[in-house]
């Protein structure tokens, strides 16, 4: 399987039949905006976000934009409601985290998500084979808040995202905050992963991508 990173909230999944799972289609910049996606299938983690998808969409692609459960031959996702903000998205509005089973590999997406979450939400984000997290602070997790969640759900890997990077978002935190409070860190010089050269047998194992 293969997992790419285009900065922001933005991944793409590969999974081992060629499958392509495109995961919040935002703010791509003009250097990567000409990628051929080609999606099977979108995901969005606040459905205003849904008009972004129009340059990505092809004749069967399905869109996931709400907490209901869905699975096909591929893959199986669950949503959950959450919020932007620490007020109940007052100020930014809701968000939805995804968690994903794609090749016998689990993965939450947790999009702009704002605030602690409860006990019992975390408890269903246990065994987590990849947890991608926003780190950058402002309107989203902070670093350290950021790393707090890491431990305690303790994923097998953990792929930092929607922070300070020398392409984009210069309002937002950098990484290391987030760093300072974790052990295991390995940064590549490289946008894409390849999950077949991970071992998988260390938790919190945080994988810095270079969008």
């Amino acid at each position: 399987m293969e997992i790419k990173w285009f900065g922001n909230t933005t991944f793409l999944i590969k999974n081992s039949t060629g499958k392509r799972i495109l995961i919040n289609p935002i703010d791509l910049n003009s250097s990567i905006i000409k990628y051929d996606f080609k999606p099977d299938l979108i995901t969005l983690s606040n459905s205003l976000n849904i008009d972004n998808t129009n340059d990505y969409l092809t004749k069967d692609c399905k869109i996931i934009n709400s907490c209901a459960k869905y699975s096909n031959d591929y893959i199986s996702i669950e949503g959950y409601t959450t919020y932007s903000d620490n007020i109940k998205g007052l100020k930014r509005g809701n968000n939805i985290i995804y968690i994903f089973e794609i090749d016998n590999l689990k993965f939450c997406h947790l999009g702009t998500l704002g605030h602690k979450l409860s006990s019992e939400l975390i408890s269903k984000l246990k065994d987590l084979d990849f947890l991608l997290i926003p780190i950058g602070g402002h309107f989203s997790l902070d670093g350290s808040e950021a790393a707090t969640l890491s431990i305690n759900v303790s994923p097998k890997y953990i792929l930092p995202m929607l922070y300070k990077t020398s392409l984009e978002h210069s309002y937002l935190d950098g990484p290391y905050k987030f760093i300072s409070r974790m052990k295991n860190i390995t940064k590549v010089n490289n946008s894409t992963i390849q999950t077949s050269e991970l071992s998988f047998t260390n938790s919190n194992s945080v994988i810095i991508l270079t969008p």
